[in-house]
């Protein structure tokens, strides 16, 4: 069954969006009676009855709304914006796929793309949330370094920091970590800077392998996902 996206499920009656009565009715021409399935990207899903069948204003009655389990381990990735910016664009469709709580994009030293569109990168997630019949749209921010790091000195996530050290021999699939949420950092193309590094370090960021291959940023970020939907299978 097709699902599809409404940001609130609150309200006994909803009217989807014009982009989505028209693929309810027009693309995949649901009547007045039929049984739909929508979900809010919070980790809710809603069974409905199509009310009205307008191309332009679909009304359904929500019908019952269920919560999706949330994962035992959660993610949050803090990746540099690529320099093309389809690539991390293709990150966030597939990271929504297999599973992702949290997306920082950080603004570190040696970025060579200062800007990303989150309004495009949030349609992107919406796409990859129905395509993949999933329920959770991951929390997306633009922060500098400084910012993010900021922010993280009261976190009580696991943070791993993965960089190009070649005496680094810890491998990200090994870790013990089986519960609570797992933040990993994943730097530009130009890796990151000494500072930035020395700064990760001070707070207590265990630096690990992403296998044994140096990968582009976009690749390195998606393995975490799926070494994390991995480690949440066990």
């Amino acid at each position: 069954m097709v699902v599809f996206y409404h940001p609130d499920l609150s309200d006994s009656v909803i009217k989807l969006s014009a982009e989505e009565s028209r693929h309810c009715v027009k693309a995949l021409r649901h009547r007045e009676g039929d049984i739909v399935e929508i979900t809010d990207g919070t980790g809710r899903m809603a069974k409905g009855e199509i009310a009205v069948a307008s191309p332009s204003d679909c009304l359904v009655n929500i019908l019952e709304v269920k919560e999706t389990e949330p994962r035992r381990l959660k993610l949050h990735i803090a990746v540099a914006p690529t320099k093309n910016s389809d690539r991390i664009e293709w990150f966030v469709e597939k990271s929504v796929e297999i599973g992702i709580e949290r997306i920082s994009f950080i603004i570190c030293d040696h970025s060579e793309r200062p800007k990303i569109d989150l309004d495009r990168l949030h349609r992107i997630a919406i796409a990859a949330l129905k395509q993949s019949q999933t329920t959770l749209i991951p929390e997306m921010k633009l922060l500098s370094f400084s910012e993010f790091i900021e922010k993280q000195k009261d976190s009580p996530a696991t943070k791993y920091i993965a960089w190009c050290d070649d005496e680094n021999t810890a491998q990200f699939v090994n870790e013990p970590v089986r519960v609570g949420e797992i933040l990993l950092l994943i730097g530009p193309e130009g890796d990151f800077s000494e500072n930035e590094i020395a700064v990760c370090k001070s707070l207590n960021f265990k630096e690990i392998k992403l296998g044994n291959r140096r990968l582009r940023t976009e690749t390195a970020a998606l393995y975490g996902c799926v070494a994390v939907a991995a480690m949440n299978e066990m």
